[in-house]
């Protein structure tokens, strides 16, 4: 551009401006590309786009201005550029419109008042040229963007497909905590943790009381609903990273990240009396259980979660034997 500057104006001071121009513009667009690398929202984005197509824009009208009397060669390659505006910058359709309008309605006024006068068939013929590409360009980025709206859309809903069918997969249908297939995978998940950084964990296993009768006595409806009820229970208390389980039945179980036995005691002991103040009714019937639940951490000698889920399992049952309605802990295999 600065040889064809060149060509037209020779070392004359029209010549000195247009390359100051285009480097101060070349300076401002490096500017603009370093601060897009850094934007964090489509808004920012689309204004700094907007920001720096106006300048050029005005640059090429100025440019423009400055050519010789006869030179109107420019029109043809703005008609392209019109086009550009239209299909390859990523602003919204109609900050698109008005960058096309401004670049079509600078270059007919310079036409007009900027260069010798001719005739009404030759502006005609630009105008129409013009025109057209702002037609077609506004029909093609309509359609591209039609299209991508559509793809975006497909995208979402095969995303929230693919959610839905993990979720049937993990996730248990009745109360929403994880499957024990799943549970089983982060726990296996969280102990590489504990064997490669060393990151202790605990490990609860929550089991309702005499759970049987209440099916038996008010039905399993009841019982679901009591189910839900419980596993409610769990995640108002519990952490976001603490993984919660249905191991099956009435069986519960909870992986505890970073947690001390002291702290999952604590934990435990709360839940267990939540359970037993908890009053929970269905079709007006009084539902009422307890839960009895064990207690572990994993140690250096464990080999698999299953390992720690085992010795919480057997704490469990020494909470049972004891009586129902109480915690139980065991700390390592003897």
């Amino acid at each position: 551009m600065g040889y064809g500057d060149y060509l037209n104006f020779g070392l004359s001071h029209e010549f000195y401006e247009l390359i100051l121009a285009r480097v101060v513009f070349l300076v401002f667009s490096a500017i603009i590309l370093i601060v897009l690398k850094h934007v964090r929202t489509v808004k920012q984005f689309d204004y700094l786009v907007f920001l720096w197509s106006t300048i050029y824009i005005l640059l090429s009208i100025y440019i423009n201005t400055s050519r010789s009397l006869t030179n109107i060669n420019f029109t043809y390659i703005d008609t392209l550029i019109v086009l550009a505006l239209f299909l390859v910058f990523p602003n919204n359709l109609s900050i698109k419109g008005i960058l096309a309008s401004i670049l079509t309605i600078g270059d007919l006024v310079v036409i007009l008042f900027f260069k010798n006068p001719i005739s009404d068939l030759s502006f005609k013929t630009i105008a129409l040229s013009y025109i057209v590409a702002n037609v077609l360009g506004l029909f093609i980025a309509n359609r591209l963007q039609q299209f991508r709206q559509k793809q975006y859309h497909a995208f979402f809903q095969k995303q929230n497909l693919c959610e839905d069918l993990e979720k049937i997969a993990f996730v248990d249908y009745l109360t929403g905590a994880l499957n024990r297939r799943k549970f089983f995978q982060l726990g296996s998940l969280e102990f590489d943790k504990f064997i490669r950084y060393k990151t202790s964990f605990s490990a609860i296993i929550l089991d309702l009381d005499l759970f049987k009768h209440l099916n038996d006595e008010f039905g399993h409806d009841a019982g679901d609903h009591y189910l839900k009820t419980f596993t409610n229970i769990i995640i108002e208390n519990k952490r976001n990273n603490d993984v919660l389980g249905r191991l099956g039945g009435e069986e519960f179980a909870l992986i505890l990240p970073e947690t001390n036995l002291n702290s999952a005691l604590e934990m435990a002991e709360r839940l267990r009396r939540l359970c037993d103040e908890r009053k929970v009714y269905f079709n007006n019937q009084l539902l009422h259980t307890t839960v009895s639940i064990g207690i572990t951490k994993v140690w250096e000698k464990d080999r698999t979660f299953q390992d720690v889920l085992k010795r919480a399992d057997e704490a469990l049952y020494q909470a049972k034997g004891n009586g129902r309605n109480q915690v139980q802990f065991k700390l390592k295999d003897l």
